[in-house]
């Protein structure tokens, strides 16, 4: 079976919400999916190149000022790739996980106290984080997306909840 770049659907799925830069897709992305799935530069270009060319996305230029903007918009074919991609199974993850790599190798009890402990203070300012973005989106209109990315949201929340748990456990 073919490995397909999923970041091609990163892309698309910030499309669907409508026409916009390559930058302003970094820029959405840094506030909303960063979380849980990035994308560099060095990937988001080169793919609006690879999707322009498949005729998933088309692009026009904009000027403002003197300065030149490529807005991309979503066609009908990438729209409709898109969503055969929300309809299918979700492909298996590999996590990369630095803490569990160290955890893993550490031999010394204090080592690992060290690292717990390290890891806990992260975990715990994002745990923050999320709570203030949940706060945030509780006070937006109701709608079916605020719905939805609350559920996605609190996944996070829960996710890392139970990490900090664990992780005050084994200290």
């Amino acid at each position: 079976m073919r490995l397909v770049n999923k970041t091609r659907y990163a892309i698309l799925g910030m499309l669907v919400e409508g026409p916009t830069t390559g930058y302003e897709i970094k820029s959405l992305m840094g506030r909303s999916t960063v979380y849980f799935w990035r994308e560099s530069d060095s990937t988001i270009y080169p793919m609006l190149k690879v999707l322009a060319k498949e005729g998933k996305v088309v692009s026009k230029i904009d000027y403002v000022g003197k300065k030149k903007k490529e807005v991309f918009s979503i066609t009908r074919t990438g729209r409709a790739e898109f969503k055969a991609w929300l309809g299918s199974p979700t492909g298996s993850e590999t996590p990369r996980n630095e803490f569990l790599l160290k955890l893993f190798f550490i031999t010394d009890q204090s080592e690992m106290v060290w690292l717990l402990k390290e890891r806990l203070e992260k975990i715990e300012k994002t745990y923050q984080e999320y709570k203030k973005i949940e706060e945030r989106l509780e006070t937006l209109a109701d709608s079916p997306r605020k719905t939805i990315r609350l559920k996605a949201l609190r996944y996070g929340i829960a996710q890392l909840a139970l990490e900090i748990k664990w992780l005050k456990e084994g200290m």
